[in-house]
């Protein structure tokens, strides 16, 4: 029993994220695209580390059932503790430290907060666990070769060749946690050190040079890890689990022994770990991403996108201190859905409060395509959809609007396009077959409720100009100069107009 209690714990964190971070997990799979489709491949593969991009994309959509994604991930997280316990050879009294690279693994991806809108990296939740995996399948497979002959020396440069197309980073790792197992056996594993030392250097400059030309230089020998910059900002936090991950590993491979026999444990051992454990421990807690307006953000979020009005009233009057401005515009929304913006504003909180992110954030990047179709204004939330999705690549959500903008405007072609897109995923299938039902009788799409809300505020003249990436000054603007005049107009414009008597609270630095 004693044997197995260090694998509990990869189930305590699927505890805690399933209590405290569903909308988080769901958001992410949300930002993020899988297609069953040879191109999608194809398309992930065109930087090295590409196969487990495409990997974590495909697990990533599991988290559409947060439950179900979260217990994937700490499934892995459990054989993973067992596979760096035989690639090194840890003795049973040692069992409790496979515990850190998990809680690294754990703090990698709560710690992230706005990351999600940002990062570029497809499939981040998992690489980071996929790599790992395979970083350790790997070095176990060194281990049980030989030492003698040429069996290790090719396993070493078969890893870089074969594995830095595939792997990126954690192939070129693997190499090194290699040349650091061999390079006290003597002259043959120092031979074998050098052939993997030289296959680290070389591997990645000929890639480089010959496929990889839109991987910058100084990246060459980091892909498949994600980039935290955004904005010219760097955020060297997020780094941190990173860097105790690899600092693991090369403790690990430094005090490796072939033969190792276990011993009685001792009490200086057990202090030890317990003090790296509580160590870690702290460190997730403090880092895990616990800000409440970010949370209700997310909550909102996917409140909105099923349409749930009333819910999305209740999160924001359970918010704790001044909300963001993005929770205040979505609250708007919900209360002119409802009907009762004009009468119950004052009954809910409204507020100005800063992103909880070291860079600058545009709501337009976060909250503001959704709020741009739901508003009428389907253009720009077009435009923005192909902005980001070219930027930081295409997602569930940015399809989905993609989808209703083109309905809206008649597109049937394009509409037909993104709903031919999502019906080569696994969780979005319902979801395309029901609006593309729109596209074969429109009559059902005027009775769709959502699209019968957003009607009366669609503007007769179709313009595309500029917002500046500033959301709600637009939107001011843009209802003060629509030629319609409907009930739902005037009742904005009316609530909206006040933004003037205070705008520089509002414009986003």
């Amino acid at each position: 029993m004693r044997r197995l209690l260090p694998y509990l714990a990869p189930w305590l964190a699927f505890a805690a994220l399933v209590c405290f971070e569903q909308d988080y997990l769901w958001t992410a799979q949300e930002q993020s695209l899988f297609l069953h489709t040879k191109l999608f491949f194809q398309q992930s593969m065109v930087a090295s580390g590409g196969l487990l991009s495409w990997a974590g994309a495909y697990l990533t959509q599991f988290f559409y059932y947060p439950m179900l994604g979260a217990g994937i991930l700490c499934l892995l997280w459990a054989f993973l503790m067992l596979l760096l316990k035989q690639a090194f050879r840890l003795p049973r009294r040692w069992m409790l430290l496979t515990l850190i690279p998990v809680g690294m693994l754990l703090l990698a991806d709560v710690q992230l907060g706005y990351w999600v809108y940002f990062l570029k990296l497809q499939g981040h939740l998992f690489v980071a666990t996929l790599g790992c995996l395979a970083l350790s399948l790997l070095v176990w497979a060194f281990n049980a070769l030989p030492l003698g002959g040429a069996w290790r020396p090719l396993f070493v440069v078969a890893v870089t060749v074969v594995g830095y197309p595939l792997l990126g980073f954690y192939a070129l790792l693997a190499a090194l946690l290699m040349a650091l197992l061999s390079w006290r056996q003597g002259r043959q594993g120092q031979m074998v050190a050098l052939v993997a030392v030289l296959s680290v250097i070389a591997v990645p400059l000929i890639a480089y040079w010959q496929f990889y030309h839109q991987t910058p230089l100084h990246r060459i020998a980091f892909t498949a890890l994600p980039v935290f910059v955004h904005n010219g900002v760097a955020d060297a936090k997020c780094y941190l689990p990173y860097v105790v991950l690899v600092a693991w590993l090369v403790v690990a491979a430094l005090s490796y022994h072939p033969e190792r026999q276990e011993a009685v444990a001792s009490r200086r051992g057990a202090w030890f770990q317990g003090f790296l454990l509580v160590a870690m421990l702290l460190c997730i807690v403090a880092g895990w991403q616990k800000d409440d307006n970010f949370h209700r953000e997310l909550a909102m979020r996917r409140q909105m996108e099923q349409n749930d009005w009333k819910a999305m009233l209740a999160t924001i009057k359970q918010t704790k201190g001044e909300p963001t401005r993005a929770m205040s515009m979505m609250k708007n929304l919900a209360l002119q859905r409802t009907g009762r913006l004009q009468h119950d504003m004052a009954a809910y909180p409204d507020g100005f409060r800063r992103p909880a992110a070291v860079f600058p954030i545009h709501t337009v990047h976060t909250i503001g395509k959704m709020l741009y179709l739901q508003y009428g204004i389907p253009n720009y939330c077009y435009r923005w959809c192909m902005e980001d999705g070219v930027e930081y690549g295409w997602n569930v959500e940015a399809l989905k609007l993609m989808t209703k903008c083109s309905l809206i405007n008649g597109e049937t072609t394009a509409a037909q396009r993104y709903l031919s897109l999502l019906k080569r995923t696994d969780f979005h299938r319902q979801w395309a077959m029901k609006y593309e039902a729109y596209l074969r009788q429109p009559s059902l799409m005027a009775q769709d409720a959502e699209f019968k809300a957003i009607a009366p505020l669609l503007r007769t003249d179709e313009f595309l100009t500029s917002d500046q990436s500033q959301l709600e000054p637009f939107l001011i603007e843009h209802l003060a100069s629509a030629p319609g005049d409907t009930p739902e107009q005037r009742e904005l414009r009316a609530v909206y107009f006040r933004f003037y008597f205070n705008r520089n609270r509002y414009v986003e630095k």
